[in-house]
């Protein structure tokens, strides 16, 4: 599902519209506490500018009912065990060395 959602009035400075694979809630009142769950937080400076304001970023999923929260953190915890760039090093498949270059593989 795509959607447009926007916030604000038009004519304010703060009036923004998005693009985005949605749906949305008209408000959070109706996300199930239960289905709710913080994946990870970050920092990030405004307009990508050390300069400017600090900025937090939150991460959350939501989801109808708790057992598909949690079917869908056994499937996070299941893509994680067989995740390529661990089981590559793991098994020694290949190597990356910082010198050449962080994207840069070596078989």
């Amino acid at each position: 599902v795509i959607t447009i959602w926007h916030t604000g009035e038009e004519g304010d400075k703060d009036h923004w519209w998005d693009l985005c694979g949605g749906p949305h809630l008209e408000n959070t009142g109706k996300i199930n506490p239960k289905g709710l769950a913080l994946e990870n937080v970050s920092g990030a400076y405004w307009r990508g500018d050390e300069n400017k304001q600090m900025l937090q970023r939150v991460y959350g999923t939501a989801w109808e009912t708790s057992q598909e929260l949690q079917a869908y953190k056994k499937m996070k915890q299941e893509a994680a065990k067989r995740d390529h760039r661990k089981l590559g090093k793991a098994l020694d498949l290949f190597s990356i060395q910082e010198g050449a270059g962080s994207g840069l593989v070596f078989w």
